[in-house]
């Protein structure tokens, strides 16, 4: 988790405001497209939170009867959204959260955004408050790039650290800090025939940048040639996002036990260390 703040960020505070804020204020539209994110449960759970998250908007749903074969729209009343959902749990001492993948749930890129939307809206001294979910990427990433027996391209886009770039000062840092943005990307590709070094300029930044404690990296692709082919290949950091899989106990209905989630959420996000 990332805080951009002109102060220290105190991450245990933000999520004990979150949970003070009431139930029917805990929610943001975003965007253009009316999408509503909301947050039903927030529980402090000793030195974690566990969260339930809902996304929804203001489309209407088709409901159909497998015994007549005919579909009826399912009226919702002027306040209610269909929605779906996702739980989270989040330890704000280690800056780490784990999160339930739902296919048609809120993801962690809009969970970050709502979380923003609601302390902004409710605490006016946030209003330069931002805050950012950002993946944790397996150290295998690094050992596929270290396959390649020449790499032709690289590139890698990354999100402001903490408090400043500055906090994690890699080659890119001079740059973003004094262009005051809060995101950056660059690609890099060798010359004709030749191969980008596999321990210096950008694939050691995209390194660095993955082995960090508190990783800010919004994603990374390295193009090249593997030890003994000829087709190139291309790795991408976001499909090594360290993750797991569970089977969760449901009710007759085939919903989820929040309950059941929240165990496996622990579990997972205690090894993360």
């Amino acid at each position: 988790m990332h805080m951009h703040q002109d102060t220290p960020a105190a991450y245990a505070d933000i999520f004990r405001r979150l949970a003070e804020v009431p139930r029917q204020r805990r929610q943001v539209k975003i965007s253009d497209v009316v999408v509503v994110v909301g947050f039903p449960i927030v529980e402090a759970d000793g030195q974690r939170y566990f969260i339930r998250a809902v996304e929804g908007g203001d489309s209407a749903a088709l409901v159909y009867n497998v015994e007549t074969g005919r579909t009826r729209e399912n009226i919702l009343g002027d306040a209610e959204v269909l929605t779906e959902a996702a739980h989270f749990v989040v330890a704000p001492a280690k800056r780490r959260a784990a999160i339930e993948y739902v296919r048609r749930g809120p993801k962690a890129w809009l969970l970050g955004v709502a979380i923003e939307g609601i302390l902004k809206t409710n605490y006016p001294e946030l209003s330069d408050f931002n805050f950012e979910f950002t993946p944790i990427i397996g150290d295998n990433f690094i050992s596929e790039i270290n396959s390649f027996k020449r790499i032709r391209m690289a590139h890698i886009r990354v999100t402001k650290p903490n408090v400043g770039w500055t906090d994690h000062y890699t080659a890119l840092s001079d740059l973003m800090e004094e262009s005051g943005g809060d995101k950056g990307e660059i690609g890099v590709r060798a010359i004709d025939g030749k191969s980008l070094s596999r321990n210096a300029g950008v694939v050691k930044v995209i390194k660095d940048i993955v082995s960090d404690e508190q990783p800010y990296l919004d994603d990374a692709s390295v193009t090249g040639t593997r030890e003994g082919e000829t087709a190139e290949t291309t790795i991408r950091a976001r499909k090594h996002i360290v993750h797991t899989r569970n089977t969760v106990q449901t009710d007759d209905a085939g919903v989820a036990s929040p309950e059941d989630v929240r165990t496996k959420l622990v579990r997972f996000l205690s090894g993360l260390g």
